[in-house]
């Protein structure tokens, strides 16, 4: 799993490079409401069907990431941290992965704890 912060011009080699490792998921840290450049969100889009998790975050120090406000998180299969850090995050979600890899059960997990 790898927490990747998103910044202004930071390319899609990242998360191109955890799809071919075989990560189990992205945390994508951005700015305000876990916000994802346009320019990576093809890449981004592309990784559930590689069986890989996109978990948005968010960089503020409070508040919440809202799913479908930023991005059409349920359009693209995507989860979001809702009030967790990306730290936080990462710890639930590696524990959750290891009963389930639906998108759907992975967010209610990421709501209820």
């Amino acid at each position: 799993m790898l927490i990747v912060y998103g910044s202004g011009e930071m390319g899609t080699a990242m998360a191109e490079a955890a799809g071919k490792a075989g990560e189990k998921a992205i945390i994508h840290v951005g700015m305000g409401n876990g916000s994802v450049p346009d320019y990576e969100v093809a890449t981004l889009r592309k990784l559930p069907s590689d069986g890989v998790q996109i978990i948005r975050s968010a960089r503020i120090p409070d508040g919440f990431v809202l799913r479908n406000a930023e991005q059409p998180d349920d359009q693209y299969d995507w989860v979001v941290a809702h009030d967790l850090n990306p730290q936080k995050a990462k710890i639930l979600a590696a524990l959750a992965l290891t009963k389930t890899s639906d998108p759907k059960e992975l967010q209610r997990i990421l709501w209820q704890y």
